[in-house]
Parts: C-alpha cells; sequence; structure tokens
C-alpha cells in the first residue's frame, strides 16, 4: 500500500480504483453504442466507397482512440466531484455507470434485440433436405421452429467468442431440449482456418440428413452466407425471399495487398485475399469459380498455393491454379491460360499475389481483351486475308478500308495504327469512328499493351514483334 502511495503522490489507491471503474463502465457503454450506430454506418460507407482492409482498420483504431478520450474525461469529471463532494446523496453515483453497464450487456447477451441483425433469408431446397438462414433465435422463436416442424438447428456460435457466445449457446442448448428440437453445432469462428470440422459436419449432414433446418451465427451474417455457399454448390434449387444478402466484390474496390479490377463479363482480377477477406467476399455464395495465376517461383507461393487449394477444396469451391510469372510477361502463355477459363462459371476471380506492381495493367488489360475479343470475328473480316493476334490487344493485319474499319470497331477494336503514313486515315476516321494513329516505325509500342484496343498495319508483319519490349 505504502508502494502505491508513492508511486501515485497524493492520490489515494481507493481514488484509481474508482477511476478504473468509472472508465471501464462508461467505455463499455460509449463503445457498444457507437458500434451499433456511428462505427457501423461508417464502416459500411467506406466498404461501399471500395475502401481497403487498411482504412477500415484506421477508423477503427481511431473510434478506438475516440471512446477512450471520452470515456477517460467523463469519467475524470465525475470521479473527482464524487471525491470531494460532500453530500451523502453521492453514493447513488457509483451506481449509475453499473446500470447502463448491466443495460448495454444484457443487449449483447440477447442479439434479437440489437440493431443490424439480419432476418430470416432464403429456403435452399435439396431432394431430402431444405435449409433456412438467419441470426441467433429466441426461446420462443425456437418453440416456433418446432411447430413449423423443422427438424433441427444449426448453431455455428463459437465457445471462443466470449463472454456473448458461450451463454448464448448453453441457452439455446436448453431452450431447443425445452421444445423438443435437435441441435447440431458446427462452431466457427470468423477465421476460416478453424472451421474444417464444422464444414465437415455440414457436409456429412448434407449427405445424410433429412427435413427442414434452420441455420444461424450471431447476428445472421458472414458465418451463415458460407455454409449457404456450400449447400448451393450441391446443385441445388433456391427459392429466395431475400436473396443476395451476401457481400459482392462489386462493393469494394481495395483489398489489403492492392486494387481490384473489374474485367467485364463476371470476371474480376484480385490480389491474393486475407482470410478475413476470403471469408467476407469470396466465399459467401457471390463467386462461383477461382482461378490462381500465382507463380511457382518460391516456396512462399508455393506454400500458398498449397493452402488455397485445401482451403476451398473444404468450402466447396471451385479452384483452379495456373501459374504465371507477371514478372517476366509471357503473352503466349497466357493466352493459353485464358482462352479456356471463358467457359467456367461466372462470377470468375482470378488471383495474383499483389496487385500493385505496374505489370498489373498489362495484365489486366490481356484478360480484358481475351473476354471481350473474339479473334474469330477479327479473321472473318478481312478472309481470305491473313490477320494475327500480336497480343491480347492488339492486332495486325492488312490495311483496312472503311467499311472494314467500321466492322473492327463493332468487333472492340478502338484504335487503328498506321506504322507508315496512309492518306486514307482521315477518310478511315471520319466513317467509322475509330481513331487512327500515325506511329513512327523505329519507336517501342509498349504503352498499347497497358490499354485499351489496337488494330496495326502499314510494316510487313515480321517488324512488328520488334516494335515491343516484351
Amino acid at each position: 500500500m505504502n508502494f502505491l502511495k508513492k508511486l501515485i503522490p497524493g492520490k489515494s489507491l481507493k481514488y484509481w480504483f474508482l477511476f478504473l471503474y468509472f472508465v471501464s463502465a462508461i467505455g463499455f457503454v460509449i463503445g457498444s453504442l457507437l458500434f451499433w450506430g456511428p462505427i457501423r454506418w461508417t464502416i459500411d460507407y467506406f466498404q461501399g466507397e471500395g475502401a481497403s482492409e487498411k482504412t477500415e482498420s484506421l477508423i477503427i483504431n481511431v473510434f478506438i482512440v475516440l471512446i477512450l478520450l471520452l470515456a477517460g474525461s467523463i469519467s475524470f469529471f465525475i470521479s473527482r466531484r464524487y471525491w470531494e463532494s460532500e453530500k451523502q446523496s453521492k453514493k447513488w453515483v457509483i451506481y449509475i455507470p453499473a446500470f447502463f453497464f448491466a443495460a448495454v450487456l444484457f443487449l449483447w447477451m440477447n442479439p434479437q434485440y440489437i440493431p443490424g441483425k439480419s432476418e430470416r433469408s432464403e429456403k435452399i431446397s435439396l431432394a431430402r433436405i431444405s435449409f433456412v438462414f438467419g441470426p441467433y433465435p429466441s426461446k420462443e422463436q425456437i418453440i416456433q421452429l418446432k411447430k413449423e416442424k423443422f427438424s433441427g438447428i444449426i448453431s455455428l456460435l463459437h465457445p471462443a467468442v466470449i463472454p456473448f457466445e458461450p451463454k448464448l449457446i448453453y441457452e439455446e442448448d436448453a431452450a431447443a431440449k425445452d421444445a423438443g428440437i435437435e441441435i447440431i453445432h458446427a462452431p466457427m469462428l470468423p477465421w476460416v482456418s478453424q472451421n474444417i470440422s464444422s464444414i465437415e459436419t455440414i457436409k456429412k449432414l448434407l449427405a445424410t440428413g433429412k427435413g427442414k433446418y434452420f441455420v444461424h451465427c450471431y447476428l445472421g451474417k458472414d458465418r451463415v452466407n458460407v455454409v449457404r455457399r456450400i449447400i448451393e454448390s450441391q446443385n441445388v434449387s433456391v427459392d429466395a425471399n431475400n436473396i443476395n444478402t451476401y457481400r459482392t466484390l462489386n462493393e469494394i474496390k481495395v483489398f489489403a495487398e492492392g486494387p481490384l479490377f473489374y474485367l467485364g463479363k463476371a470476371v474480376y482480377l484480385l490480389p491474393h485475399p486475407s482470410e478475413e477477406e476470403c471469408l467476407g467476399y469470396l466465399l459467401s455464395g457471390y463467386v462461383k469459380q477461382v482461378v490462381s495465376l500465382i507463380d511457382d517461383a518460391s516456396s512462399e507461393n508455393l506454400e500458398i498455393t498449397k493452402k488455397d487449394s485445401a482451403l476451398y477444396s473444404t468450402y466447396a469451391m471451385d479452384f483452379i491454379h495456373h501459374p504465371f510469372d507477371l514478372q517476366h510477361f509471357d503473352y503466349t502463355k497466357l493466352s493459353e491460360i485464358l482462352n479456356p477459363l471463358s467457359s467456367l462459371p461466372k462470377p470468375l476471380v482470378l488471383i495474383i499475389k499483389t496487385t500493385k506492381p505496374k505489370e498489373t495493367g498489362m495484365l489486366v488489360q490481356a484478360i480484358k481483351s481475351t473476354f471481350s475479343i473474339n479473334k474469330l470475328e477479327i479473321e472473318n473480316i478481312f478472309k481470305p486475308e491473313k490477320v494475327e493476334r500480336v497480343y491480347p490487344n492488339i492486332f495486325y493485319g492488312p490495311v483496312p478500308d472503311a467499311q472494314q474499319s467500321k466492322r473492327l470497331s463493332l468487333a472492340g477494336i478502338y484504335n487503328l495504327v498506321f506504322l507508315s503514313p496512309k492518306s486514307t486515315a482521315a477518310q478511315i476516321e471520319n466513317e467509322s469512328g475509330i481513331k487512327t494513329h500515325f506511329l513512327n516505325e523505329k519507336g517501342k509500342l509498349d504503352s498499347l499493351l497497358f490499354n485499351d484496343t489496337w488494330y496495326l498495319c502499314g510494316v510487313p508483319f515480321e517488324r512488328t514483334g520488334k516494335l515491343f519490349s516484351y
């Protein structure tokens, strides 16, 4: 005690305990209220604007500092007034934070009263079994599920999410026992690497179960969407009341390892996602196919691919690995990889390790062109003369007339490049709308790889390859 008095001169230990009591109670109340309102609204807004995970973390940290400052300031003021006051009635002040603390704790322990939870979503039906998804059910709702002849409840709550979920698990088990309905525990944490045994429980039920089941987590959001994705992969029919409750890749523009790119026709290029990003955006039901382009140049990359293969297999997500070295750009190999992908189910996600390098721009343009331009259409314009696809977004062929230029534009080629001057260029541009350019054949054409679509003509084909560094 003397040591503490020396450590905190002029203040008694009792005063500091009082101050910490006020800080803890007031901080918990303020933090919960901000989380249910302003924090959630702010995060939802920035997610809609495509903010990265780092930005979201920064926002959360700002709110934490704000909560600490508010709680500390209010607690300092109250504890100081309480300590200095001579009034007998001051003793009642000490119970006020405890009352609000208990009220907020009650809300956390009863998620049916918390704002922002989801409602029951769509019914997914197989031949023998069907599923309905939603948030944590109250005792009354569990009784109603029994009346609606549900065969059981699948709980995704995890006892490690303390202090709320262990208590909710215990209460749900008791309520289900009283109602006479089965509880199947498939506990999931918000981190996908911990959920393998629970996924196996779901898959076993899909293979052998019968009847109708209610699937829930705490608020009926990310964790139930993961289970829904696994079930939907089993060739099921969906009776959609509130379909599309999952997050889509259109809601975000940046991941931790770089920006996302929409390549058209429900095809996306992503940096390798973190576990949280994977759970929220790739495994929640929106994406149908994942293709990894991460190269095999290092043991680290090989380990990433090995883990990805196991992860997506566990979650019944179609996964293919086609290694591609982004630093040593080989368009021939890239074309071999991309050509078969057009027939894969969409939405389709292509993944590289990071989208921050400058070469990503070439990859984006190459993929866009591969999916948007049909080489056969271009060849038909000039038959019987030959057309070459120099790069996915660049074609070479004979000098086009006005009609052929117009057909090129309709086929997705928006720039005509004369590698030697042609007098017909102005006429072609006026009649077809295609943009015409004159380039010195001794120059390099590397900039064409990064954007738009191009048709080259005016010099022998053998010379065009020398106009690119790649």
